[in-house]
């Protein structure tokens, strides 16, 4: 699963003014001066975690310690010519070598309305209406409130830094992992106030001129490149009631649906697992049982290879409480197939195998409301058969956009899920920019990688645009 949660305010400070660049598409974050004054700047960012909080509580991010938390922001200046070869652009440079921090922000601050970084008069007007000095900046969070320290902090900001990313060419995007700092966020431990970008100290203390720059689109770019928090939940469903050998760990699934939805219980239920002359193999306690996501919940069980084969094993699933309502007792099968099919060694070669992939869930060319969630159904065929789809490992999908002639993944290779009947993903729409979009499906197989491009192409629109 992956979840984007986009930046909600950013503005750009300037060292010792009170101007404010909130409004403006492109953070610029640089250092340098004359003679004996340095000059420099930091980007502040606010991410809500409100959703990320209320998808932990409802269980559908099950196990935080699965999760992982990147903090990303596309670099501008492949964008402009002017940044381009270390050209000048407003006196300053495009830089190289370099270290990024990302620290804490103390307290409330206000995004603010200002757009320009120095005020430029035009002969036609003395005024400039995008030059704003007003909070935050500088020296302000808020109009009738000042920072604590001037730009945030003095000094070295090691007490609050959370994370640090070296940029060799300066062209790099910024892919900071963030993991720690938002579970504590999730969970309550950690205040969030924001967080800002800047130049590790002995940069920021470095007269320079011309002034070294890097620039990173803000969340008031035109363009899909917005800054995000990027929350990938790596836990996929791998069933193996229906391919359950002896001799490796295998994984239950036990699934709860309340009125066609997934549905949490009160509590994690509890297993016992019966062999096929219905002795106890196995008491799996509550505590013992994993909840993965949003009424979905597993067990890991390991059979030796000295169990007989081909006999039926059954899973009785206990404790299963609704609202504070018992339900009865859930008993489930499974059959115990021989570990040779599954471990295979000798003269043999297991050769790879292919399949004709399609997609369901999602017409080709479908308008999807923003907001609306949807689950895919990957169906792998055998070539020249009817109906003969199978369930099986070594499935991923990537979501794309189209910009120009560039292909931009809007999610990189993720896992598909596998239960017992069906391999499937779920598309949650809500983080989603509108736009038109392109899945592509990769099954790996005993050596061989198989890519099946532009197997699905949608829309997503807003509910405004669908009226139209």
């Amino acid at each position: 699963m992956l979840i984007r949660s986009y930046i909600d305010k950013n503005n750009t400070i300037i060292k010792n003014t009170q101007i404010n660049t909130g409004r403006n598409p492109i953070a610029e974050i640089y250092y340098g001066g004359k003679d004996t004054t340095t000059d420099y700047t930091r980007h502040l960012l606010y991410f809500d975690v409100t959703d990320l909080q209320n998808r932990y509580t409802s269980g559908e991010l099950g196990d935080l310690s699965k999760v992982v938390h990147t903090l990303r922001m596309t670099n501008s200046s492949f964008f402009d010519k002017d940044l381009q070869a270390q050209k000048l652009l407003d006196g300053k440079q495009r830089t190289s070598s370099f270290d990024l921090v990302l620290f804490r922000v103390n307290k409330e601050w206000d995004e603010g309305c200002g757009y320009d970084y120095q005020q430029v008069l035009s002969f036609e007007s003395e005024d400039n209406i995008t030059f704003v000095e007003s909070a935050s900046n500088w020296l302000n969070s808020e109009t009738t409130t000042q920072w604590d320290d001037g730009g945030v902090y003095s000094g070295s900001p090691s007490g609050i830094t959370v994370a640090t990313q070296h940029f060799d060419k300066g062209n790099e995007d910024i892919s900071m992992v963030i993991t720690d700092e938002v579970n504590s966020l999730i969970t309550g431990g950690t205040t969030n106030y924001g967080y800002g970008v800047a130049f590790e100290r002995d940069l920021e203390l470095l007269i320079k001129n011309p002034s070294q720059y890097v620039g990173f689109f803000t969340r008031h770019t035109q363009t899909y490149y917005e800054p995000f928090l990027e929350t990938v939940y790596n836990d996929p469903i791998r069933d193996d009631r229906k391919n359950f050998y002896a001799g490796k760990t295998n994984r239950l699934y036990f699934y709860v649906n309340v009125g066609g939805q997934p549905t949490n219980l009160d509590n994690n239920p509890s297993v016992v697992i019966k062999d096929s002359n219905g002795s106890t193999f196995s008491a799996i306690t509550s505590a013992q049982t994993i909840q993965t996501t949003t009424g979905i919940y597993y067990v890991d069980v390991f059979v030796p290879i000295t169990q007989e084969n081909c006999v039926l094993f059954t899973d009785t699933w206990g404790d299963i409480k609704i609202n504070g309502i018992d339900r009865p007792d859930v008993t489930l099968d499974f059959e115990i197939k021989s570990d040779d099919i599954y471990y295979n060694f000798g003269d043999s070669e297991s050769l790879p195998i292919e399949y004709e992939v399609s997609l369901s869930g999602i017409k080709r060319d479908e308008k999807i409301k923003r907001g609306d969630k949807r689950k895919v159904f990957v169906n792998a065929r055998l070539p020249y058969t009817i109906n003969q789809s199978s369930v099986i490992d070594g499935l991923q999908y990537r979501m794309w956009i189209r910009e120009g002639t560039t292909q931009v993944n809007v999610i990189d290779w993720e896992d598909v899920n596998r239960s017992f009947l069906k391999n499937y993903f779920v598309l949650d729409t809500s983080w989603l920019i509108p736009n038109e979009y392109y899945i592509d499906i990769k099954l790996t197989s005993n050596e061989l990688v198989k890519t099946y491009t532009t197997k699905l192409k949608f829309s997503v629109v807003n509910q405004v645009d669908n009226l139209h």
